[in-house]
């Protein structure tokens, strides 16, 4: 069940939705602003541009526009995009010196769009990802917290193995710092949130009561009590439930991570039109990068998809379509359930490839420190 409180002003044009779990979203002319429970407002505005905030006014990251001259003498408009934190153990940590990347600029049906293409690195810094571990690697601490997977391993062998085991638990990790448990309050939590679950707790009681005073509903609704309970968040600050991983889904997440080191290592971006135009698009799988509200196709109204969620096609997009029908493969607490089908913009699917590869390039480099300790 989602409650949610609509508001608009006709001054500036903007629409914006107060969610029951804390979360804001509104609607201006020439952006979208998404905040979460915990606090980060992230910012998609129409010109391609993207940018990510903390309630006390500090960057995460930030685009911008500009230009350099390429080989052939001309100017090329690139968007670069600065970060300034990243997000450890639930919190953001800023980096002692910023992640400056650029992105080129495309289009789908019109729409601008950012699409990252790799720094590279010295051909010899790629010759660990293609051998064993002389001794196996151990993951420990946080980056082992937050997924669980149906055949746990104590030990890796494969450097990109473990690289496809990090891609996942840490987008999760990420995510997982966005989401505030939802029968707590959040650190800035709004009035309209608070008064929403009132509400929603009052209408939940009426029809739980409805339910076990009639035999014959509860016989057809009994299992929504417990679909509830556990779609809400069963996890605490600190001590997050880890999210079910199946062995398809972690060994396909492998297959993109080693095809992805041989893009980064051949200067290649990943670009949507080149995955609908493969013949893996079926079964290939997009990891969110920020936090989306999407609309809910399979039980309607809307959910939201958080950092490190798990997606592949329902059906593959039309070709005169900006939405694509996507199916949640895996998903954390207060996220989108497995199973549902949602529907995701083309660009944020972009968005999502560029995620990938930026954070197949973090792993990459906290791979080869990983090696030289023996632990991860």
């Amino acid at each position: 069940m989602t409650g949610f409180k609509q508001t608009e002003d006709t001054r500036d044009g903007t629409v914006t939705r107060f969610y029951a779990d804390g979360r804001r979203v509104t609607q201006g002319r020439d952006f979208e602003r998404r905040s979460v429970g915990n606090g980060p407002d992230f910012v998609t505005w129409h010109n391609g541009l993207r940018e990510a905030v903390l309630p006390d006014g500090k960057p995460i990251f930030e685009d911008r526009f500009t230009s350099f001259r390429d080989r052939d003498g001309r100017d090329r408009r690139v968007i670069e995009r600065t970060r300034y934190a990243r997000w450890w153990q639930g919190r953001p940590e800023y980096e002692p010196r910023p992640v400056v990347r650029q992105y080129d600029v495309g289009q789908i049906h019109g729409a601008p769009v950012a699409q990252y293409r790799p720094s590279r690195f010295a051909q010899d810094d790629y010759r660990s990802y293609y051998s064993r571990f002389a001794v196996p690697v151990v993951v420990v601490g946080s980056a082992a917290a937050w997924v669980a997977y149906s055949s746990p391993v104590t030990g890796y062998n494969d450097p990109v193995a473990l690289m496809g085991d990090l891609q996942i638990s840490s987008g999760f990790e990420e995510g997982y710092a966005y989401s505030m448990p939802y029968g707590e309050i959040p650190v800035y939590d709004a009035p309209e949130a608070v008064a929403l679950r009132g509400q929603m707790a009052t209408v939940q009681q009426q029809v739980s009561s409805k339910v076990q005073g009639d035999t014959a509903l509860k016989n057809q609704l009994g299992w929504v009590d417990g679909q509830a309970a556990s779609s809400q968040v069963q996890q605490a600050v600190g001590n997050a439930v880890p999210v079910q991983v199946s062995e398809d889904v972690r060994q396909q997440v492998r297959k993109q991570v080693r095809l992805s080191v041989a893009m980064h290592q051949n200067g290649r971006a990943l670009v949507l039109a080149d995955v609908l135009a493969s013949g893996y698009a079926s079964i290939y799988l997009f990891q969110t990068a920020q936090p989306l509200n999407v609309a809910d196709v399979s039980a309607g109204g809307e959910c939201f998809l958080y950092t490190g969620d798990l997606l592949g096609f329902a059906k593959l997009p039309a070709g005169n379509s900006s939405f694509a029908e996507m199916k949640v493969v895996a998903s954390g607490a207060n996220s989108c359930l497995p199973g549902e089908v949602v529907q995701v913009r083309l660009t944020d699917l972009q968005e999502m490839l560029n995620g990938f590869s930026e954070r197949v390039e973090d792993n990459m480099k906290r791979v080869s420190a990983c090696a030289a300790s023996g632990r991860c």
